[in-house]
This record gives structure tokens, C-alpha cells and sequence, in this order.
């Protein structure tokens, strides 16, 4: 049987630039949303800017959960947007941290992840950036229906 291994692109220290780089702007949108503004939505049954922060709060500490050998803990809701924006000010530090202290070997080590599914540890990380960006965009939009002028979508000095 021949396995096809994919050559990672990236260090840990790449990926947690790449991560500070999405999450910068996103905490500086978060942060100009005012409280009056938490619960827009972009269509009915979606989720709110505040549960849309606090969704990609549990997801970063899922993954960080993941790539220690854990499983992921659904976490609870926020009160408010201002608690929702410090847990991902917080969890931004958790992720970077776990980001930069990855080596080659553990970004190639194999993680059981969703439904029992086999992956290397950075298929997971590109994973959960691609999922804090599509979440991102859907913030931008409902920053605009609040009538609130996003950031860059990501913070180029980072």
C-alpha cells in the first residue's frame, strides 16, 4: 500500500504568525462593536456577533485541547460581547503560545480528530484557519449591517 504523505508548508512559528495576523483584526472589529450591536445577525437562525466570537472561542480552545492530546470541550456562552472578545483576547495568547512551541515532528504527528477521522496535526491548524476566516468574513458583514466601518481583514504589522 502506498501512502501519500503531504510535505508541510509551514514552522510552528509561521502558523502562529498567520494566526496572530486573522486574529488581531478580529479582536480590533470585535472591540469597536458596541454593546447596543452584539446580537445582529446576518439572517434568521444564524449566529449573533456574539455567539460568532464565542463559537471561534471554543473552537481555538478545541484545537489547542486537540494538539495536547485532549478532546474538545464545547465551552459555555459569554454574558456579553466585552467577556466574549477578553476569552479570545486570552485564547489568542493559548493558540500562539501552542503554535510556536510545535516542532517538525509535531506538526506530522497523526491526531484523531472529528468523528474518528486521522489527521496530521497541521491539517488540523489549517483547518481551524480556514474556519476562523470563513467565520470572520460572516463578522465583517454583520459589522456592516450595524453600520460599523471592519479593519483590514487582517493586521499587516502582526
Amino acid at each position: 500500500m502506498i501512502v501519500e504523505e503531504r510535505l508541510m508548508s509551514y514552522t510552528g512559528e509561521e502558523y502562529a504568525r498567520q494566526f496572530q495576523r486573522h486574529r488581531s483584526a478580529l479582536l480590533e472589529l470585535l472591540g469597536g462593536v458596541p454593546e447596543s450591536k452584539e446580537h445582529v445577525v446576518a439572517w434568521d437562525g444564524g449566529m449573533s456577533i456574539l455567539q460568532t466570537a464565542d463559537h471561534l472561542f471554543s473552537t481555538g480552545a478545541g484545537v489547542v485541547d486537540m494538539l495536547s492530546g485532549g478532546t474538545w470541550e464545547k465551552q459555555p456562552p459569554s454574558p456579553s460581547l466585552v467577556e466574549a472578545t477578553e476569552r479570545l483576547r486570552q485564547n489568542t495568547a493559548s493558540i500562539s503560545q501552542k503554535l510556536l512551541a510545535m516542532t517538525h515532528d509535531d506538526l506530522n504527528r497523526e491526531l484523531i480528530v472529528f468523528g474518528g477521522a486521522r489527521w496530521p496535526a497541521h491539517r488540523l491548524i489549517d483547518f481551524h484557519r480556514e474556519h476562523e476566516v470563513h467565520h470572520k468574513g460572516q463578522l465583517w458583514v454583520m459589522a456592516r449591517m450595524a453600520g460599523l466601518e471592519p479593519p483590514f481583514f487582517i493586521d499587516m504589522g502582526a
